[in-house]
């Protein structure tokens, strides 16, 4: 499972977003922004051995990855109802 993002420079900083997550970070560099990505996804996931990596891609494209699909959904679900602004109990009421 791949989630897309991508990165573009913004001044002195590249930022890193991966929308789907609602989730941005930056680096002094390309290559830092990346790993900034996958540090960020892995204090979010919150998850013992939980690991991310990041596949760049072609100009300002990149995806990322992790041999852990529970843990990717996991951290998409919580993230949606996040952005939502349910809290885990009204999130499983509207499933009812």
């Amino acid at each position: 499972m791949r989630f897309y993002g991508k990165v573009h420079k913004d001044g002195k900083f590249w930022l890193a977003e991966v929308p789907i997550l609602d989730a941005m970070t930056q680096g002094h560099t390309r290559k830092e922004a990346f790993i900034m990505v996958e540090d960020l996804l892995e204090t979010l996931a919150n998850r013992p051995g939980f690991s991310v990596t990041v596949h760049p891609g072609k100009h300002s494209d990149f995806e990322v990855s992790s041999t852990d699909t529970r843990g990717m959904i996991s951290l998409l679900l919580r993230r949606q109802r996040e952005r939502s602004g349910l809290s885990l109990a009204e999130a499983a009421e509207h499933l009812c």
